[in-house]
């Protein structure tokens, strides 16, 4: 019996009103999501990244040459606010790892452009990166890893259609004019 499960063993015992079965799934969450940022920052810290420093070179990588978006771009396909993004390009460039090139037409908008340092060292720790993921996932077939996948992508939609209704504004109720 793992660590969730005598949780849950717990609850069911203590409050044998209420079903804890969500904890199943948010516990287990939540202890892959820790074990996998540790694994993360186990490989990241040798060569001088942190998972932020490695997710703002491997974005830029992946866009493909000239290997360069704006703080703006790099934010929204990060979820991060452009403020956060700039602390990030700040350390990124006094590490040699991007240079910032003004937009040819807007001098309000700054290019964040990997360096060929830069595209060294991403391809380099990417590469680390899915050998360590795979290795992580050895003992999965292709079918398992299929079906989390799947799971895990249905368990994102489901809660996003929560959260965004819990936002949505009230409906707003006739006014009465028979008064």
């Amino acid at each position: 019996m793992d660590t969730v499960e005598k949780v849950l063993d717990e609850w069911r015992r203590e409050r044998p009103d209420l079903d804890p079965s969500p904890i199943g799934v948010f516990g287990r969450l939540r202890r892959v999501a820790e074990l996998s940022r540790h694994e993360l920052e186990g490989y990241l810290t040798p060569h001088g990244l942190t998972p932020k420093s490695f997710d703002v070179l491997a974005n830029l990588r992946r866009g493909g040459p000239p290997y360069r978006k704006t703080p703006s771009e790099l934010a929204e396909s990060s979820l991060l606010s452009s403020g956060a993004m700039t602390g990030r390009l700040d350390s990124l460039e006094r590490a040699g790892l991007i240079t910032r090139t003004p937009h040819p037409s807007d001098r309000r908008v700054m290019f964040a452009e990997l360096t060929r340092d830069g595209i060294d060292l991403i391809d380099e720790v990417f590469a680390l990166h899915l050998a360590n993921e795979e290795a992580l996932l050895d003992g999965l077939a292709a079918p398992e890893r299929t079906q989390i996948a799947a799971a895990l992508a249905l368990l994102e939609r489901t809660m996003q259609t929560v959260i965004a209704s819990r936002q949505a504004p009230a409906p707003r109720r006739p006014r009465r004019t028979d008064r």
